[in-house]
């Protein structure tokens, strides 16, 4: 599974992300976007909200954790409750 997280339109890596995200068709793949611009939140205490969602992305891939899964998955993922998060997925359940 691929994660992409992104700092919104503004962000150098947006059009390729966007674009890989598009062409990603083959694996579970999940991109989310925050108007925060090229490095994220990882400067902010503790990674900010970058890391938070980072963190989950991990502990649900790496350690089957199926409360953080829920951040990515289902028919609204819960990350995508969140006003300063865009959010999009493919072959996810």
């Amino acid at each position: 599974p691929v994660l992409y997280l992104l700092g919104g339109e503004t962000d150098i890596a947006y059009n390729n992300g966007m674009d890989d995200y598009e062409r990603i068709n083959h694996v579970p793949v999940f991109v989310a976007n925050m108007d925060v611009g090229h490095g994220g939140t990882y400067s902010q205490p503790h990674g900010g909200e970058f890391a938070r969602v980072a963190t989950a992305w991990y502990k649900w891939q790496l350690k089957g954790d199926i409360e953080a899964g829920k951040m990515f998955t289902g028919e609204t993922p819960l990350l995508s409750k969140s006003e300063v998060w865009k959010v999009d997925k493919k072959n996810l359940p």
